[in-house]
């Protein structure tokens, strides 16, 4: 994540410091100060060493000076606060990159404690983004990210500047969501969710970028941690590597199929992660970083064939395999120009069967599907002025495409009248394509504290034949004392390629299109008070809608996870919009208590190639979420969490029709029309860390979903015995545990 760090050029005279001096301790910003650290009251008569260190802004800074003959004085480790010190007077150039806060709107820097501690997480990044403004989810047992009313594949992962698929188990090729995440919480130093005008350098996508760093710019020793909990068994070991480098390495096993067969999905997933990163410098002006996350996954769902209670007749056997793997390389020409070049290849193959229980077990779904992709990419930064700073880059990749899908018989379709297997067929598509960009973005800082940022980004995707420029904008400046900003920015994504390459879609089918106009205040900003509030506009164009159905559109299809699937003939001739208005609000009670507010209220509408607008699936008008973490005595740290949001947005069944045929048929007059009763959860978890040895010991229990109050999900047939629709429901009461040992 280069290009969310400032760097801090610190000209140090040779032989004064040791070469693995390490910073933190020193409120980091963007400045154009350049200093010298030297003996008080004495000349530099010994070159200037150039040290380069990276840090996130407001990130603390640790100044650590070993003896030398030059301070004969200094304690090893000692720490120096610039300026302060006896011995020594420092003096810091800090550039700041284009996504330091002034090149976006609102960006939401998260720190891994905030996911530990939590209420309702499981320590998963993926399912804490649920409870920043703007953000929801489709499902408890699921951890999609749902992000100012868009789709879960319109989100993208960045794990060290290196683009991941997904970073999530059991994450089906259309979409980014998962049961749990594939990283180990241990890894991550910092998670920044991108949902404004976001910087022009990253590979674009229709509603957010999950920005995850897990460098850390400080010297490491050696550490270890072991773990067990609901998300599984698993540890991790931190090394010193090579020139003031680190190794980390973490994995992960599930453990949940050891003590149940069903969680309540009529099955339980199996999966084992490995995560490794490495980083170190070979120089002055060089560095390198690099890293590989590796998810393995399967999960059989087997439904009761003599319940007459059942909804789901189909027996479901899935696996997964999915790795991303890395490297950067940073060369610093001069305090002025620097460039990143980066190598990566992601790749994950899966296996979908589905049969059918009151066909005898026929085959009704067979998928073997696998998904490759090869990115070089080089960025480059200039700090033209004081004022401007210029960046610019290219990305060409290599798509590899292994695809063999059937519905041999058909499927029973229910938003079709018809009882008969519909779309039956089968397509095998084995090639090779290619998809570049390139894009420019400059950011001006203005008198008066105001910033202007303009980018521009030109990409081609040989699949299909398409090609795009789409354009940036922000302007912020200070207004009252506070912070507003503008911005307006355009996004293309093509649609997942599963759906790309069914029936004619290929031909039928184009880039999607959004433009998103947004507007943010920093309401207050103190030592104890931060209150933000965003508004935004975004509309879709060349959406995705059934050929053959003129209401349906890709927003408004019913989920299909553990359900058999269903592809349609599509054309790309639907329209969307979203927008809403976002208030987050965090509080520093006391030196214990942090409590966190935020409150969302949207709207997103979608058409259908009838043109007519119909509410989305994922259109929530309220989402409100209140937690607090309170550190207690003894080593005692409590958190809760409120969940609430409007009711979700259903299609009804004919009911006429679905007695008749023994099935769902939706009633696509009232196409999601209806709406259930609202969602609320109440979340609560405790830990207490204790000291053991020369390690420390974490416990924490807590419990999802306190009341065990029942969350709507969806309605679905019962087409064994107790025939008519059944409402079934998100996560009961579920609880949550586990040990940590850290040495």
């Amino acid at each position: 994540m280069l290009f969310a760090l400032s760097l801090c050029f610190i000209f140090v005279p040779a032989g004064f410091l040791h070469p693995s001096v390490a910073l933190s301790g020193a409120r980091v910003t963007p400045t154009s100060h350049r200093h010298r650290i030297q003996p008080a009251g004495t000349r530099p008569t010994q070159p200037a060493t150039l040290l380069l260190v990276a840090a996130h802004r407001g990130e603390s800074l640790r100044v650590s000076a070993p003896p030398s003959p030059a301070a004969p004085d200094a304690n090893p480790g000692q720490n120096i606060a610039p300026g302060t010190h006896p011995m020594l007077k420092s003096e810091v150039q800090v550039v700041a990159l284009p996504t330091d806060p002034g090149t976006e709107g609102f960006q939401q820097p998260i720190t891994v404690r905030e996911v530990e501690t939590t209420a309702g997480t499981f320590g998963d990044v993926s399912r804490f983004l649920q409870t920043v403004a703007g953000v929801v989810s489709d499902n408890d047992q699921r951890n999609d990210v749902l992000v100012r009313g868009g789709n879960p594949s319109e989100n993208s992962f960045v794990i060290d500047n290196i683009e991941v698929p997904s970073i999530n188990q059991l994450a089906l090729s259309d979409t980014t969501g998962g049961f749990v995440s594939m990283l180990d919480a241990n890894a991550i130093r910092q998670i920044t969710l991108h949902t404004d005008a976001y910087d022009s350098r990253f590979e674009e996508r229709l509603s957010s970028v999950i920005e995850i760093s897990t460098r850390t710019p400080e010297q490491v020793g050696r550490h270890g941690e072991s773990e067990l909990g609901i998300a599984g068994l698993g540890g991790s070991l931190t090394r010193p590597f090579g020139h003031d480098g680190s190794l980390f390495v973490s994995g992960r096993q599930s453990v949940m199929s050891w003590f149940t067969n069903d969680i309540g999905m009529n099955g339980v997933p199996k999966y084992r992660n490995a995560f490794v990163r490495a980083e170190s410098g070979t120089g002055e002006r060089d560095s390198w970083w690099g890293m590989s996350l590796t998810g393995i996954d399967s999960m059989a769902i087997h439904p009761s064939a003599t319940d007459g209670a059942e909804t789901n007749p189909y027996d479901i056997k899935y696996n997964g395999w999915r790795n991303t793997t890395g490297v950067n390389w940073q060369h610093v020409f001069s305090p002025k120009f620097m460039t990143v070049a980066s190598v990566a290849h992601a790749f994950q193959t899966q296996t979908l069967a589905e049969n059918a229980q009151l066909e005898s077990g026929k085959l009704v779904y067979d998928e073997h599907t696998s998904d490759g992709i090869s990115t070089v990419k080089v960025d480059a930064t200039w700090q033209a002025t004081s004022r401007l700073a210029v960046t610019g880059g290219m990305r060409t990749a290599v798509d590899q495409v292994n695809y063999s899908v059937a519905q041999p018989v058909g499927l029973q379709n229910p938003y079709s009248t018809d009882p008969a297997p519909l779309n039956a067929g089968t397509f095998a598509h084995q090639f090779a394509t290619m998809s570049s960009s390139v894009y420019a973005q400059a950011a001006l800082n203005l008198p008066k504290g105001a910033t202007l940022v303009l980018g521009e980004r030109a990409m081609q995707w040989s699949l299909g034949g398409h090609s795009g420029e789409t354009s940036k904008a922000l302007f912020s400046f200070p207004i009252a004392g506070r912070m507003l900003h503008v911005g307006y920015a355009e996004l293309e994504q093509l649609p997942p390629t599963l759906y790309l390459l069914s029936f004619d879609n290929l031909r039928m089918l184009k880039p999607i299109q959004s433009r998103q106009l947004t507007a943010g205040l920093t309401v207050a900003d103190s030592r104890r008070t931060r209150v933000t509030l965003e508004t935004y506009n975004k509309t879709y164009a060349d959406y995705p809608v059934a050929a053959g159905y003129p209401q349906l559109s890709l927003a408004n299809i019913a989920d299909n996870f553990g359900q058999a699937f269903l592809m349609f003939p599509m054309v790309a001739k639907g329209k969307g919009v979203a927008r809403g208005a976002e208030l987050t609000v965090q509080q520093h009670v006391t030196s214990r208590l942090d409590l966190t507010g935020t409150v969302a209220y949207s709207r997103s509408l979608y058409t259908g190639l009838d043109g007519v607008w119909r509410r989305g699936n994922f259109d929530l008008p309220l989402v409100a979420n209140l937690s607090g973490v309170w550190k207690m005595a003894h080593g005692f740290t409590g958190s809760a969490r409120f969940s609430t949001t409007s009711g979700k947005p259903y299609t009804p069944d004919n009911l006429a029709l679905s007695y008749a045929q023994d099935r769902d048929v939706y009633d696509l007059s009232k196409l999601n029309s209806d709406r259930s009763p609202a969602y609320a959860r109440l979340d609560f978890r405790i830990e207490q860390a204790r000291q053991i040895g020369r390690g420390l010991l974490t416990w924490h229990a807590g419990l999802q979903n306190a009341l065990d109050r029942a969350n709507f999900y969806s309605y679905a047939w019962q087409p064994q015995g107790d025939r008519g629709v059944s409402e079934q429901d998100q996560m009961p009461l579920f609880p949550d545990g586990g040990l940590k040992y850290s040495f």
